[in-house]
């Protein structure tokens, strides 16, 4: 699936935009501030329903407008519509409205920020983020639990915080509810990004091997299913005094992790700046290779890369539809192979 329009009306400093990227590499040139993030940021909702910059879909919207929104329409004939308004969005799917859950998973893409650089040193809570992001695009019903576990997590640890212990043991059941699938998600993509991962860096550094583990807080095991949500449950109801003393729940999927090793050692305290890079790399490249048909999207990371992993980079990617953002087109390999150039300035999108 390539993208074959992308039409943006009142989001960020885009007052109007229609791009329409090659089926290969297409480029973004401009300065920072243009709106070169916010044209992969407007493309990106159309996966996850999220930003990847903000933590509300409030801000997106061009200061001074109530509403804005975007509309996709890719090679397959798929047309998607997303209009967001006081917060809230609005979608469709082939002109007609749809549900959250009916509307993810027709598109895939997979976006690399400078950002994504802390993933490997950063704190967990970045590399939980990026799995519930990517288990979006692969999980039907996952945005809907992700927000059950979020609410009942806000609940128990509110109960924790008043002092109510049989409030907090109540709480526990609709946490665990939701917190089995949410986990059974994470443990499911940790597991089948391992193996591409690994290869993917081998071919980027040339040395050294990386491996995957997810660090489960609950130590549940292999439990799956209702019996990993009744394990849940009990586990919520167990800890409710030692919580208390806490004033917050100190087990489950928003305090798990996933360790990255690097030669066998944890790749946070001991891989260089560079293997870090090539590390996060190798995790995004993995992406694609999970979700079929997915679009590459690079946001200003050329300057973050040496001349020899760029190269790379487009090697390893393939022949998948590659939209890159830069503001020095020098900075791109010759292996890039670029078929179309866009310059845009203040929210104006041009094709060069």
């Amino acid at each position: 699936m390539e993208v074959e329009v992308l039409r943006i009306v009142d989001l960020r400093n885009y007052a109007s935009a229609e791009f329409r990227p090659a089926p290969a590499t297409t480029v973004v040139v401009g300065p920072n501030g243009s709106g070169k993030s916010s044209l992969l940021e407007a493309a990106a909702l159309f996966s996850t329903l999220q930003s990847p910059r903000a933590g509300s879909l409030r801000v997106l919207v061009r200061d001074g407008y109530e509403e804005g929104g975007a509309k996709l329409e890719t090679s397959d004939g798929t047309s998607l519509e997303v209009r967001l308004r006081a917060g809230r969005s609005v979608l469709r799917a082939a002109g007609s409205p749809v549900a959250a859950k009916d509307f993810l998973g027709r598109f895939s893409s997979v976006l690399f920020t400078p950002e994504d650089l802390d993933l490997v040193r950063g704190e967990p809570g970045l590399r939980r983020r990026a799995l519930d992001a990517l288990a979006l695009q692969v999980r039907r019903g996952h945005r809907g639990v992700q927000r059950d576990f979020e609410r009942a997590l806000r609940q128990r640890n509110a109960a924790l915080r008043d002092g109510r212990p049989a409030l907090a043991e109540l709480y526990s059941e609709p946490l665990a509810a939701a917190g089995g699938p949410v986990l059974e998600a994470r443990r499911f993509l940790v597991e089948t990004l391992r193996a591409p991962a690994a290869a993917t860096y081998h071919e980027l550094a040339q040395r050294g091997s990386i491996d995957l583990e997810y660090e489960d807080t609950s130590q549940a095991d292999d439990r799956t299913g209702a019996e990993l949500v009744s394990y849940l449950h009990e586990v919520y109801v167990r800890t409710v005094p030692t919580d208390l003393d806490r004033g917050r729940t100190m087990v489950g999927p928003h305090r798990d992790d996933v360790q990255i090793r690097l030669d066998g050692r944890p790749a946070r305290w001991y891989a260089s700046r560079g293997e870090q890079r090539a590390i996060t790399l190798a995790l995004r490249l993995a992406e694609l290779r999970l979700l079929e048909g997915a679009v590459l999207m690079l946001d200003d990371v050329m300057s973050e890369l040496d001349p020899d992993r760029r190269r790379r980079l487009f090697d390893v990617a393939g022949d998948v539809q590659t939209i890159v953002t830069t503001t020095d087109l020098e900075s791109l390999p010759s292996s890039a192979k670029i078929s179309s150039t866009w310059h845009v300035s203040n929210g104006v999108l041009e094709m060069a």
